[in-house]
């Protein structure tokens, strides 16, 4: 016959309440050093920060004016004009590009499939008006800044896709509009090389 034995004791009860005691202390610890990796900035480690796509509602990057809002682009129009998600219609603030449809006009198509690359449909973007927030039509007068800070409207003129055209009282970054226009110009790039 076999007999029943009672179990072993392979030590005594507190044992594993000190174990699961050390488990709870190294979690808590692990909590500790990564909370400390991320007020401190990995970078004091070496180590390269996670980067992450700007979620609306975040906040702005560095170089987006402040007073900036988020938005995403639900459709191009032509090269100065576009939709929101939120319906409204935008014209881009300071800045005029060649039309297209009946009217076209020399480098109306590449300006067009130009903001289309720049901002395609469900881009994230920020959006800043001036003092003057609509034009006669009820559209936006918007400037548009991309995740990385890039502004659209400069951009356009940069690669000569757009020309000024500002009216008072809404001339916010005149300066930096001539600017781009005139580069732009000098160096006879895109409707300034195509058209004139």
């Amino acid at each position: 016959m076999y007999a029943v034995m009672p179990p072993v004791s392979t030590g005594d009860p507190g044992r594993w309440q000190t174990g699961a005691v050390k488990f709870r202390g190294a979690v808590v610890l692990a909590i500790i050093v990564l909370a400390a990796l991320a007020w401190f900035g990995w970078q004091a480690l070496g180590a390269q920060a996670p980067t992450l796509t700007t979620a609306p509602g975040a906040a702005p990057a560095t170089g987006i004016p402040s007073d900036a809002t988020p938005a995403v682009v639900e459709f191009v129009h032509d090269g100065d004009t576009l939709f929101l998600d939120d319906g409204r219609k935008v014209r881009l603030l300071g800045i005029n590009t060649p039309e297209i449809g009946h009217n076209a006009e020399c480098y109306g198509a590449e300006a067009t499939a130009l903001l289309r690359q720049l901002l395609p449909e469900g881009t994230h973007v920020w959006v800043q008006a001036d003092v003057e927030p609509l034009d006669q039509y009820g559209r936006s007068l918007l400037f548009i800044y991309t995740d990385d800070a890039t502004n659209i409207n400069l951009e356009l003129l940069e690669r000569g896709a757009a020309e000024v055209e500002q009216y008072a009282p809404n001339l916010l970054l005149r300066d930096e509009l001539h600017t781009a226009e005139d580069a732009a110009r000098a160096a006879g790039a895109g409707l300034w090389g195509a058209c004139r």
